[in-house]
């Protein structure tokens, strides 16, 4: 199954767009990801040729078609940006899945403490 792997370009080829990969593969995706040489070559061509950045938004968009199911990371604020918005609602639109990358699980994980207070508060003990 393939998978496209939507992010911001402020990530490409960083630390976390490669955890990204290797965890989508890891559960058995073959990763179209925009941020390989290929890809970005061939959009950075489309600019320099006058294309307009609907034409090259429609490059990406056209991955998106070739794929299963799009994955995709927000931003740290939970912003998604507007080229990824763009290939989630592609996906949507033609009935495919749509996951979102988790972030910030650590900050998210209670304490034991703060476990059973929860607990306590939605009257589970």
């Amino acid at each position: 199954m393939k998978v496209y792997y939507g992010h911001c370009q402020a990530i490409y080829g960083s630390p976390q767009d490669k955890r990204d990969v290797e965890m989508l593969k890891k559960l058995g995706f073959e990763v179209v990801n925009p941020s390989d040489d290929k890809h970005v070559q061939i959009a950075k061509n489309m600019k320099a040729n006058g294309e307009p950045s609907s034409r090259v938004m429609g490059y990406f968009e056209s991955l998106v078609d070739e794929c299963d199911a799009v994955a995709f990371r927000a931003l740290p604020d939970g912003a998604v940006p507007a080229g990824v918005a763009k290939e989630i609602e592609r996906a949507a639109d033609k009935g495919k899945p749509v996951i979102e990358l988790p972030s910030c699980v650590s900050r998210r994980v209670l304490t034991v403490e703060q476990t059973r207070e929860y607990l306590k508060e939605v009257g589970q003990r």
